[in-house]
């Protein structure tokens, strides 16, 4: 990361203006990396097939951390001061509410049939998994449909949104230096504060314990549209973020729970998001912001919410759920399960995600106000991704 320029007035701002292709495209590879991680854990391959799916995607959980940077990214670039936080609210419900709920339904058809082991136990966990604050208690992390723990957390993230742009907004390029390494050392303290909070939490999945990743994404957004700071070309940060994700893994300080591995990943996660914008708001061209990746970006929300549901569904009739089939098989098998939620996603995002979404913008007595908050990358971010994750 170079230095941000000490200078009063940007000396090379981006165009705030400009639509961000690349992060759409950027979803679906993200939305990639938790569907190979979701094959591990359901355990599709076995033998060294096995063991080398593990070794590549044992970190794909971290796409949901990219999803949470890009959340953050994408708001502060598209936000508008005079929207309201009430019009910014009902933006964000309309984008994620009616694809969450078709997911908790297909979630309850699953568990009642194929896939029993998803099953809820009690109403009070599934009536909070609904209202997208079941992440709060720990042990209902994955009530209703299992990935949407990370939309529990974008809606914590949305709703402090409001309060979290008008202090960031206002500070000076420096105090914006230090909310980025204040991010980036609670990125690493977050396991040590759930294992000595009195209260119950979890640093994969409550929602204040990842608020850190939302706000290194919503700060570096404001440095680079004030030109206050360029982030390095693609070519150095792609290989760094292979790195990051890699780093994931790594162990915590020892006799700590504190993990600098995590800061990195965040860290150079938060780089790759910055350079894909900055090529895209200076003119520049990268190869996510060609047509095919900006479909299947679009469709990368309805991806995530039922993914998971189909790779346990197709794997539901092997023991225990566990197919670990040589490696042939298990790609065919991996083919098909992904084929399949290709599918059904793609039917959700027309017939469901953008008709619903429309109409209920149409309640929006702000409608004067222009699409704000997804305005810069196509319309909308994604709510999140893995275990989870959205990427909104």
């Amino acid at each position: 990361m170079t230095a941000p320029a000490t200078a009063s007035r940007p000396a090379n701002p981006a165009n705030p203006a400009r639509h961000l292709p690349s992060l759409t495209g950027l979803r679906w590879a993200t939305a990639m990396l938790i569907f190979g991680h979701h094959l591990m854990a359901v355990e599709y391959f076995g033998g060294t097939a096995g063991t080398v799916w593990a070794f590549v995607f044992e970190a794909g959980k971290t796409g949901v951390t990219l999803f949470f940077i890009l959340s953050g990214f994408v708001l502060a670039w598209g936000h508008k001061p005079q929207q309201s936080a009430g019009s910014f609210y009902w933006h964000r419900f309309a984008r994620i509410y009616p694809l969450h709920l078709v997911g908790v339904g297909l979630a309850l058809v699953a568990a009642a049939t194929l896939v029993p082991e998803i099953r809820t136990a009690g109403r009070a966990p599934l009536v909070a998994n609904v209202l997208l604050v079941n992440g709060w208690v720990p042990d209902w992390w994955q009530a209703g449909n299992p990935a949407s723990w990370s939309l529990v957390c974008e809606a914590f993230f949305y709703l402090s949104f409001p309060f979290l742009i008008r202090p960031l907004v206002r500070l000076s390029n420096r105090a914006r230096g230090g909310v980025v390494v204040a991010s980036l050392v609670l990125v690493a303290l977050a396991p040590q504060i759930a294992a000595i909070s009195p209260l119950p939490m979890s640093a994969a999945s409550t929602p204040l314990l990842r608020l850190p990743e939302f706000v290194l994404g919503v700060t570096l957004a404001l440095l680079l549209k004030g030109g206050a700071w360029m982030p390095w070309k693609l070519r150095y940060t792609l290989p760094l973020a292979v790195v990051g994700y890699a780093l994931s893994e790594a162990p915590p300080i020892p006799g700590t729970d504190i993990h600098p591995g995590l800061a990195a990943t965040v860290g150079s996660f938060a780089l790759l998001v910055a350079s894909l914008a900055a090529a895209d708001a200076h003119g520049g061209s990268t190869f996510l912001a060609r047509p095919l990746w900006q479909e299947l970006g679009r469709v990368s929300f309805a991806f995530y919410l039922v993914h998971l549901l189909v790779i346990a569904s197709v794997s539901s009739s092997w023991p225990d759920g566990h197919p670990q089939l040589p490696w042939r098989h298990a790609l065919l098998l991996a083919l098909a399960a992904f084929s399949i939620a290709l599918a059904i996603a793609w039917v959700l995002h027309r017939a469901v995600e953008i008709p619903a979404q429309k109409w209920l913008l149409r309640y929006d007595r702000s409608r004067h106000v222009s699409e704000g908050t997804g305005a810069a990358v196509g319309g909308e971010t994604h709510a999140s991704a893995a275990g989870s994750p959205a990427a909104r």
